[in-house]
């Protein structure tokens, strides 16, 4: 989890936003914020995350005083999540947050294109856009790893897709349980698809490292 901000000011002050990212799925929620004490991540954290997933086992986060404090501490204990903090020297550590952060970032500069004080408003288009699109590090969309199942976008109504034409309500009821019943091997191939990519990138810049022996 993490903060981006400030933005140009939008209706009621907003500013700031607030991100959660799995680690596994890539799925992604956020959300503007006029102001970002521990009270209002706190908010978000039970209302977005733990209501609509599931009390996560571990939260990262950087140690800034809205997730290092007494009171969001108590709150993660109560539930029994496990904090883990960021140091100054390595934010890397975060660096799942940081990606997407960078990808928001460039998704709102897009469609704003200058326009100050609406970033709000887009902000669910460019969350949806992101969690309905491939990512690269598991090879299927964070929509799909997380419901079993991709989804009917808006551009598939445009364009009449397969999906549409070929409609079946019994043949699509007898899909979707056959795609709940292989959620499990789906989502192990995601895994195995995710160390892979791991494994290239770590290659990668290897490659430019120099050892020293001391």
């Amino acid at each position: 989890m993490d903060i981006l901000g400030p933005f140009p000011p939008a209706t009621a002050q907003r500013k700031f936003m607030i991100v959660a990212i799995d680690y596994f799925t890539k799925w992604v929620e956020a959300e503007a914020l006029a102001t970002i004490t521990e009270k209002k991540c706190e908010d978000f954290f039970y209302r977005s995350v733990v209501c609509r997933f599931g009390i996560p086992r571990v939260l990262i986060s950087d140690n800034g005083k809205q997730f290092d404090n007494l009171t969001f501490r108590t709150f993660c204990s109560n539930l029994s999540i496990e904090q883990c903090f960021t140091s100054v020297a390595h934010p890397q550590t975060n660096g799942q947050t940081k990606v997407t952060n960078r990808t928001l970032l460039q998704g709102i500069k897009k469609k704003l294109d200058g326009v100050k004080g609406l970033w709000v408003d887009e902000l669910p288009k460019i969350l949806w856009a992101y969690n309905t699109t491939t990512r690269t590090a598991t090879g299927e969309t964070p929509f799909s790893l997380s419901f079993g199942m991709e989804t009917l976008i808006p551009v598939e109504i445009g364009l009449s897709s397969l999906r549409l034409t070929t409609y079946d309500p019994v043949q699509n009821a007898e899909a979707l349980r056959a795609n709940l019943d292989l959620l499990d091997e789906w989502r192990e191939q995601a895994a195995m698809h995710l160390v892979a990519y791991q494994h290239r990138v770590s290659k990668f810049y290897d490659q430019r490292v120099r050892p020293r022996m001391f």
